[in-house]
């Protein structure tokens, strides 16, 4: 089906042209990256203040089952990897993948919001699906795609630093949606009213089939074509423990790795009790405009790093940037503990905070384009599926421990759920741990993957 000229790249160009750029690296992502984050800052509060399942199994439902989606997750993203690498098409090994994962993540974003109620047990068994579906099939087949278009892109590191930019960016277009469109307009007009919910995601599922097929169609695979016509084959028959090996042998890869642990733990608790935090400690729930002044003054900085980050980080280098980067975001985040209820403060601490995460922000596929290169160089090997089956397996399983930790520790705290005629207090326990997950967690993690950069920097 792949050899038909109907799917070819609509790229022809051997360099990196401005359709490219803006149609498969900009705008094409945003539609996913805002279902994902939709579904990171709002399934949970759909399944806690909505559906209320928080008393499924005592409470036990809601503590675990994310924790088990995400570890079957986790198995079905290195199988991706392995099933990427032995691809073999005139379309490229990644992109066949963004294509076929169009319509599963259209009916699989649709699932999650039509859950059954009335009996418990129905009701959890369809969500685990649903969830698991969602993740482990559909997300994971574009997500492993996605994350090994700019490394796969080109071999020229200038090329790719400007693709990292821009396929970062809508991260950002994406984030200021949900900041400004959700908590001011959405959130309060839908409130706890699961007909409104499920015709709101409706219409974000239906939204996504398009921009996904626009990522498919205006990207290339140029490294990957220069590998075939090469005949660099070999990683068809490396295992999953030679691949391993051969990227051990690269100190970038091992420290790209170690930081991605951290920081995925980090922005996983932060998503997970943002809502949380904006409507039970900083504001009153759906007042409108705290959880969108949270976001929007918070990440508004990210919009002055989309022209500063390249001169910062070619005139530093990447490394120095993040370091600096680091330091400060953890000033931005001593400054929110100060008073974590001061909307003032918490909002000066976020914009500080932000400003020291753009270099981390926008440059993170262009580290993972160096630390493939540097795994071929050191090793004779490409591992890119591979790498970017471990880079995804660190985002799910963070984000599932994440989740599993938040929710065991709102209901075993008393968290209350709201109701259309009720909105309770949640009690001191809940709202301390719920300043922890939001601002603590950071405050413990920046100083130590600051050091981690430092001592990247000294042993290069």
């Amino acid at each position: 089906m792949l050899s038909a000229k109907l799917f070819d790249t609509r790229i022809k160009s051997e360099k990196v042209e401005n359709k490219e750029k803006w149609l498969g690296y900009f705008i094409g992502p945003i539609s996913v990256i805002l279902m994902n984050s939709i579904l990171s800052n709002y399934l949970n509060v759909y399944y806690t203040d909505v559906l209320d399942i928080s008393g499924i199994w005592g409470g036990l439902f809601i503590s675990a089952f994310p924790i088990v989606a995400k570890t079957l997750d986790v198995l079905t993203f290195i199988y991706m990897g392995i099933i990427v690498d032995r691809t073999r098409s005139r379309q490229g090994k990644a992109r066949p993948w963004i294509l076929f994962s169009a319509p599963l993540l259209t009916i699989c974003m649709i699932l999650l919001f039509v859950v059954p109620k009335g009996n418990d047990n129905l009701t959890a068994i369809w969500i685990f699906v649903s969830y698991t579906v969602f993740y482990a099939v559909a997300y994971t087949m574009y997500s492993t795609a996605h994350t090994l278009m700019v490394p796969l892109s080109t071999h020229s590191e200038d090329e790719r630093s400007k693709l990292s930019l821009i396929t970062n960016t809508p991260n950002m277009v994406a984030g200021s949606l949900i900041a400004i469109l959700f908590p001011c307009i959405v959130v309060p007009l839908i409130g706890v009213n699961r007909r409104l919910w499920v015709s709101v995601m409706l219409g974000v599922a239906a939204a996504a089939l398009p921009m996904i097929l626009l990522e498919y169609f205006f990207t290339r695979e140029r490294v990957t074509e220069q590998s075939i016509m090469q005949e660099e084959t070999e990683s068809e028959k490396i295992s999953l423990r030679e691949q391993f090996s051969c990227c051990l042998k690269s100190r970038q890869w091992v420290i790209l790795m170690i930081y991605l642990i951290l920081i995925q733990t980090v922005n996983a608790m932060f998503s997970a009790s943002t809502f949380y935090y904006c409507n039970w400690v900083l504001g009153s729930y759906n007042d409108g405009y705290t959880q969108a002044l949270f976001y929007a003054l918070g990440q508004a900085p990210l919009g002055i790093g989309i022209v500063l980050c390249r001169p910062v980080c070619n005139k530093l280098g990447k490394g120095k940037a993040m370091v600096g980067g680091f330091v400060l975001a953890f000033v931005g985040v001593l400054i929110c503990l100060i008073n974590p209820g001061n909307l003032v403060l918490v909002l000066t601490g976020q914009v500080v905070r932000t400003i020291g995460l753009i270099p981390s922000t926008f440059m993170i596929s262009s580290m993972l384009g160096d630390a493939l290169d540097e795994v071929e160089q050191v090793s004779g090997r490409r591992c890119d599926g591979f790498s970017s089956s471990v880079m995804n397996c660190i985002t799910t399983l963070m984000g599932g421990i994440a989740l599993c930790i938040f929710n065991f520790g709102i209901s075993r705290l008393g968290y209350q759920a709201p109701t259309e005629t009720f909105i309770p207090v949640q009690n001191g326990a809940v709202q301390n741990f719920i300043i922890f997950c939001v601002i603590g967690v950071q405050a413990a993690a920046y100083p130590v993957i600051a050091l981690l950069q430092l001592v990247s920097i000294k042993k290069n």
